[in-house]
């Protein structure tokens, strides 16, 4: 078995390398025109893949009529049939025969289906407005204070409007910047 996961890969994929089933998503840019040859490629490597050992199934869903990606979502066993597939000699032949019409193309892997129904529960309950409002106060605050210590003094001898642009410029800046990735590092991580 050890055998079989030797070879160049991606440590970082390992974890996807699981007992549950793995379904693989794969967004795909089309050159226009090429359209209709692309849906026929599509479904051949779908019947393909279908008929690889440890295919759980897998379609193709066309973009909406104002255009977009392909879609193609395979589902295997496990991991392990996944990577005999991403590396067998068939699917290589229908790969290169795609690079005269795909121009973009995403990949996205998910270990299982429990994650796919788990995530509304995991989601964040909306909070009210006057919570918002008091978090989005609590970081702009300091921002402001700072300007008004260290900002203000220097632009004091222009005009009010001149002044109230600029403060409000740099704070938006700052905000932007600075306090709004952090933010959004620290919301991810659901520390606060």
């Amino acid at each position: 078995m050890n055998m079989l996961l030797s070879g160049p890969f991606d440590t970082a994929e390992l974890p996807r390398i699981a007992p549950a089933p793995v379904t693989v998503t794969v967004s795909r840019v089309v050159e226009p025109g090429l359209e209709r040859e692309f849906g026929q490629w599509a479904e051949t490597m779908v019947e393909r893949a279908n008929a690889f050992p440890g295919s759980l199934g897998g379609g193709v869903l066309a973009p909406g009529p104002d255009g977009g990606e392909f879609q193609i979502v395979f589902r295997f066993v496990d991991g392990l049939a996944l990577r005999l597939w991403e590396r067998s000699p068939q699917r290589a032949v229908l790969l290169a025969e795609a690079d005269r019409f795909v121009t973009g193309e995403r990949v996205h892997r998910t270990v299982g289906v429990e994650e796919w129904f788990d995530l509304p529960s995991r989601s964040e309950p909306a909070r009210p407005l006057w919570r918002r409002i008091v978090t989005d106060v609590a970081w702009v605050y300091p921002v402001a204070l700072l300007a008004s210590l260290f900002v203000a003094p220097l632009l004091a001898r222009l005009p009010v409007s001149a002044r109230t642009l600029l403060s409000a410029a740099l704070v938006t800046l700052v905000m932007r910047l600075a306090v709004g990735p952090m933010r959004s590092r620290l919301r991810s991580r659901r520390r606060l």
